[in-house]
């Protein structure tokens, strides 16, 4: 199922959010800090978030932003390559996740990575593997401190620095790696390619844009036909979204499930535990996060006719007996925690309350309930 949507504007509160550890800009450096934080220059803050790959669906990127969506400033950083040696992966941002970001208002910082080690560890020593990839800390400063100076939305930044600054960060990236394998003794990627790449995308703009979302869409499409173990999706079918916003920008994505429900499309994020009452925090924080988007279309396309819809998260759990639909009532969610099945539950009570007032206060739908598996 292919859907096309629009979305003038995102509107949304987070209730999961940890505490952000403080950092200060001056001294700062990326290589130290934890995953999600605040920094901090002269009198104000800045959320900050940090991708260990330009992939999405690695490290659980997503969640780390989720923890500074209530920041009234918030930036990503992002390695525009991450390549792990020759018997790893090697990855490339894609323009589907800037569009990603200029939609939630994410200031993107890009970085590169500039040391490493060779992968030395019982399994992995006969592989040519990267390991313990350090970011060049000082271009990354310099664009955060260009940042807190910035005055206007996170799509005018995201644009401007890819224009200006993408094409020289992913040749410094190239090089890094190359400097990398003749120092660890790892041999790499063939590069031929992502040079050709660069060629590609140097003189224009709308190049990178062309050859990424042409990736990001085939990534997509692949998505679309895969289901993972732990997500038990026993409701629908996977759809893939083209998404556009008032400038024209276009990104693709994939929504775990898709089916109709009174006359609505059921737009569903699953998460699955095969231990434990809920799936981990982690994993909660993600499906919220990529519900965002969703929850803020403004019109919805199936085959050129709007369609109704509504946004779900689903959590599953062997352990749990019926179903919680949110929002309700405390008295529910009690009702809920107090089935003899579900002793022990009442650990979780605190994270049902902040989920339901996410569900209440977003428009969303999350149900809570056994897998049935």
């Amino acid at each position: 199922m292919h859907l096309t949507g629009f979305i003038k504007n995102v509107r949304y509160e987070a209730h999961l959010t940890e505490p952000l550890r403080e950092y200060s800009l001056d001294g700062f450096d990326i290589n130290e800090a934890s995953s999600y934080g605040v920094l901090t220059h002269s009198t104000t803050q800045i959320g900050f978030s940090k991708w260990v790959s330009p992939k999405r669906t690695r490290s659980y990127p997503f969640e780390r932003i989720y923890n500074t969506f209530n920041c009234s400033k918030s930036i990503t950083v992002i390695p525009v390559i991450k390549d792990e040696g020759q018997d790893g992966d090697l990855d490339k941002i894609q323009f589907s996740t800037i569009s990603w970001m200029n939609l939630l208002n994410v200031y993107i910082v890009l970085g590169y990575y500039e040391t490493a080690e060779k992968n030395a560890s019982a399994s992995q020593k006969h592989r040519q593997k990267l390991t313990k990839q350090r970011f060049n800390a000082e271009v990354i400063n310099n664009q955060i401190r260009d940042i807190f100076a910035y005055k206007q939305s996170a799509l005018h930044w995201n644009k401007h620095l890819f224009e200006t600054q993408f094409a020289n960060t992913f040749r410094k990236a190239l090089e890094g790696y190359q400097a990398i394998s003749q120092k660890v003794g790892v041999t790499i990627h063939n590069q031929e390619a992502l040079y050709t790449y660069l060629t590609n995308i140097s003189a224009d703009f709308e190049q990178f844009k062309a050859l990424s979302l042409k990736g990001s869409q085939s990534a997509s499409n692949r998505e679309l036909h895969t289901h993972h173990a732990l997500e038990l999706l026993s409701d629908g079918e996977k759809a893939t979204f083209a998404l556009e916003n008032y400038l024209g920008g276009v990104y693709y994505l994939t929504a775990d499930e898709v089916f109709y429900e009174n006359k609505a499309l059921i737009i569903q994020e699953s998460k699955n535990s095969t231990r434990g009452f809920l799936p981990s925090l982690s994993d909660i924080r993600d499906g919220l996060f990529k519900l965002i988007l969703f929850s803020n279309i403004d019109e919805l396309r199936l085959n050129d006719a709007p369609t109704p819809f509504q946004t779900r998260l689903k959590c599953t759990a062997q352990q749990l007996r019926g179903t919680l639909n949110l929002p309700c009532s405390n008295a529910e969610i009690q009702a809920f925690v107090s089935i003899p099945e579900h002793k022990g539950l009442s650990k979780k009570i605190e994270l049902l309350q902040k989920l339901n007032a996410e569900a209440q206060g977003n428009g969303l739908q999350i149900s809570i309930g056994e897998n049935h598996a």
